[in-house]
């Protein structure tokens, strides 16, 4: 009852938001997508109403009445390109209406995406959509793990989340959720700050608890990329020595022992190190004989059973368990290009972001964010590698952020210069030519 209480409250709270905004109504979508509240709640209503559905309806009805320009550039096109080459793969693909449904899912996903990258405009804005995002996974997350490592230290825990799937793609998604919890907490003060570190915690022992490997070396790129990356090195070192000094030695032996069997020795694969290397090939096969298109959007698993060589030996109608060699085997050779195309252009977005506040032609929290992002991403390609991620909906509404992040550190630059020239010169100089927005 409390649950369902709590979500009703919630709703009318975001729906009376979202009447007065375009960024409001994004939120509203944002929290019901990651949140959840039709599972969270226990209670039927909520799965009725299709709440996530009616959300995005209304998203895109409110941007269109509140005037706000679509802007697309090369960035935003590379996302609709995917859609579209994953449109044609969807229906010449060996199970086109299985294909097709899942395709309207994912276009659903990048309507979402080109609207954020336009609706949001500063960094308060940006800053909104990040803590929606951290709140809305990470509250029933780091009750989990706050909840575990007290009463169960060590303990695994196989749960699932709706918005992420099992506990491997659970770990991977935690693992992309830290640094932008990070990056709040680190642009926060007092109680703020001390939420989102408490926060992060829990999000961390969730992921650790999964026992997933990948989540593991996730979590691990994340610790050395923050690290890298961070300008207070002492400072992040010691949160990174008291994180582990926390969580790790809680961590019983069948942890460590499972942690232990991750080696590039292919003699030492265990049964799923094997089948994962089979599912690869499998890609592969599929891709070679069908290299423009793939098998279709969303269509390994069909597909499986007729390019498994071993006819069964690691069971039937399985997953590819890896993002990249999922686009290669559904996509084909073109739509992994545009895949790598559209990851990479968002690091370079969240270089040029962070390189521009390192030079200070940036103030505020952009700096870190772009590192949170980057972050982030880094995560992706560590555990994506083992893990069906490259549909999943979080993974392109961080492809859309990073655009929107580099869009509002363009504004942000060109009103500081605005404001250096509004400023009466102390001596009469020649005028010189208007600067350029200089990215690293």
């Amino acid at each position: 009852m409390f649950r369902t209480v709590f979500v009703v409250l919630v709703l009318a709270a975001g729906w009376g938001f979202a009447l007065q905004s375009p960024l409001y109504a994004a939120c509203l979508y944002l929290w019901i997508a990651y949140f959840r509240p039709e599972s969270w709640a226990w209670s039927d209503i909520f799965s009725t109403l299709n709440l996530s559905y009616i959300a995005g309806i209304y998203l895109v009805f409110r941007t269109f009445l509140s005037g706000t320009k679509l802007r697309l550039d090369w960035r935003s096109g590379l996302l609709l390109l995917f859609l579209g080459h994953s449109l044609l793969s969807a229906s010449l693909g060996l199970h086109a209406d299985a294909s097709f449904g899942y395709w309207q899912d994912f276009a659903k996903m990048i309507v979402v995406s080109i609207l954020l990258t336009n609706i949001i405009q500063t960094p308060a804005d940006l800053r909104l959509v990040m803590i929606v995002i951290a709140l809305s996974l990470g509250f029933e997350a780091a009750k989990q793990g706050w909840a575990q490592l007290v009463l169960d230290p060590g303990g695994r825990n196989d749960n699932g989340v709706p918005f992420l799937g099992d506990n491997n793609l659970v770990a991977v998604g935690m693992a992309m959720l830290v640094p932008l919890v990070a990056a709040l907490a680190a642009t926060s003060t007092g109680i703020y700050k001390r939420a989102f570190q408490f926060l992060n915690i829990g999000v961390i022992y969730r992921a650790l608890s999964t026992y997933s490997r990948g989540g593991f070396l996730s979590i691990g790129a994340v610790s050395a990329i923050w690290f890298w990356r961070s300008p207070h090195k002492a400072r992040t070192l010691v949160a990174v020595v008291v994180a582990a000094a926390l969580i790790l030695p809680l961590m019983p032996k069948q942890f460590w022992d499972r942690m232990s069997t991750i080696t590039v020795d292919t003699e030492q694969y265990d049964d799923s190190q094997q089948s994962r290397l089979h599912f690869w090939q499998v890609a592969v096969a599929m891709a070679n004989d069908r290299p423009l298109i793939g098998v279709g959007h969303r269509g390994y698993e069909r597909a499986y059973n007729q390019y498994d060589w071993t006819e069964g030996k690691f069971m039937t109608n399985r997953a590819v368990h890896s993002a990249w060699f999922g686009v290669l085997a559904e996509l084909g050779y073109p739509g992994l290009l545009l895949f790598i195309a559209i990851v990479f252009g968002s690091l370079r977005s969240c270089r040029r972001v962070r390189k521009a506040a390192e030079r200070g032609e940036i103030a505020g929290p952009l700096g870190p964010y772009a590192i949170a992002f980057e972050t982030s991403l880094v995560a992706f390609m560590v555990g994506g590698s083992f893990v069906s991620f490259h549909y999943n909906e979080m993974l392109w509404h961080y492809f859309a952020l990073t655009i929107a992040l580099e869009r509002v550190a363009v504004r942000e630059m060109a009103a500081q210069r605005e404001h250096k020239e509004a400023r009466p010169p102390a001596t009469e100089a020649p005028a010189s030519p208007e600067p350029e927005f200089a990215w690293g």
